[in-house]
């Protein structure tokens, strides 16, 4: 992205200098700074390495390669300063980079004049659309709030859907579905604008941002420059691929569009007498009079391996617990979204009892995943559980193997059927 002095003239020259002086602008000061007056001498001297990024830090070669490219300056003292925040002003230029282009939106934000060191970047984020003005508040962009990880999720999203449509539609498939789940904690658990939710899915279906060790992913919390190197790479690299690349944006795009992922993740194929799409919501009585059920999601994790895989296994799947046994072993396991109303008081264990095996388990998720997703379920399954008069909706523990059909109906014959491909 850096520019060819010789070859690009005078604009190219006043462009890349109002880079460096945005770069100066970002710094935290408590002395002022005397700006030199550039030439392209000076420009093309912009340093790679840094004094405060040792080669033994984690994000070195990533540093390294995004200040190579000229996306990110350090600062005049030859630091980078890696644990510091990234503000909304510095994410929008280092987006404004990577697409180098010459539209511009005027911006109407009272608090980014046209003297601001980013005022241009904001206008080519505009104008790409990575910057929405609707998402800000009293006509204000507040240039020097860092960037929330919500915020940095929508930013990317909107940018990976101007470098390709297809990007846009999975962003309205996941935000126009209510069988939309996005694999995150703060899903059921709160702690996340709604909003946020389909462009978070973008984000984590493309590897651009990930969760924590404890699998939260922290939409309010902030981001790094050491991070955001590591991010912008992982941007040019997306921008280069389609949607259908990536399977785990694949499977939340499946999951948001019928309420399963099995074609995505697995060897099944739909057969002709329906899918999950078919049955969703639909009534299946038991047959022990117990209650009547609804499949409202069927959620795979690959388990023919060594390891789970799948962008939902950390949220179902548990490695240490009984979960194991299902590894490498030819099965698939399956978490099912049941609703229930029971007729009568009863438990877990008398409704699988008295019913098709998909629409009933007393095999519930491991209470590490209930309790690290918030996932709805109920307490055990050694009383009763299940009250007349009340309405459940839980998750529960299946699986299928890989070699066989398997599927089932409701009362009113529809179906569901899959068979190996």
């Amino acid at each position: 992205m850096k520019k060819d002095l010789k070859h690009k003239g005078f604009k190219g020259f006043v462009r890349q200098n109002k880079f460096m002086l945005g770069a100066m602008a970002m710094g935290i000061a408590t002395a002022s700074i005397v700006v030199p007056v550039a030439t392209p001498s000076t420009v093309e001297a912009a340093s790679t390495t840094f004094k405060d990024v040792p080669k033994s830090h984690w994000a070195y070669d990533s540093i390294k390669q995004v200040a190579e490219k000229g996306l990110v300056a350090g600062y005049s003292d030859g630091t980078y300063k890696p644990s510091a925040q990234v503000t909304r002003a510095e994410f929008a230029t280092f987006l404004s980079r990577v697409f180098d282009g010459n539209d511009r939106t005027p911006s109407k934000f009272s608090d980014v004049g046209a003297s601001h060191w980013a005022n241009d970047a904001i206008q080519e984020g505009l104008a790409v659309g990575f910057i929405k003005a609707s998402d800000f508040s009293n006509n204000r962009f507040e240039p020097n709030k860092a960037m929330t990880r919500g915020e940095m999720s929508r930013w990317l999203a909107n940018g990976l859907a101007h470098a390709n449509a297809d990007y846009g539609k999975a962003i309205e498939e996941m935000a126009n579905s209510s069988l939309t789940i996005i694999p995150i904690p703060e899903f059921y658990g709160g702690g996340v604008n709604k909003k946020d939710l389909p462009y978070i899915g973008v984000a984590l279906g493309t590897g651009l941002l990930s969760g924590y060790e404890d699998f939260t992913f922290k939409p309010n919390g902030n981001t790094t420059r050491a991070e955001v190197a590591t991010i912008l790479i992982r941007f040019m690299d997306a921008m280069k691929k389609a949607p259908s690349d990536f399977t785990g944006l694949k499977e939340l795009r499946e999951v948001a569009s019928t309420g399963t992922n099995i074609l995505t993740i697995s060897n099944f194929k739909k057969s002709k007498y329906g899918g999950y799409e078919d049955v969703l919501g639909k009534p299946h009585t038991y047959l022990n009079n117990t209650g009547v059920a609804t499949i409202e999601h069927a959620i795979l994790v690959d388990t023919l391996g060594t390891k789970p895989k799948g962008i939902f296994k950390d949220m179902f799947f548990n490695e240490q617990s009984n979960n194991k046994v299902y590894l490498n072993n030819g099965i698939y396991a399956i978490y099912y979204e049941y609703t229930f109303k029971p007729s009568r008081d009863v438990s877990v264990q008398s409704v699988s009892n008295g019913s098709n095996q998909h629409f009933a388990s007393n095999l519930l998720v491991d209470k590490s995943k209930i309790a690290q997703f918030n996932l709805p379920s109920p307490k055990s399954t050694s009383k009763i559980e299940f009250m007349k008069g009340e309405t459940y909706r839980y998750w529960a523990f299946n699986s299928a193997l890989s070699g066989e059909m398997f599927g089932s109906r409701t009362d009113d014959d529809s179906m569901f059927y899959y068979e190996p491909k």
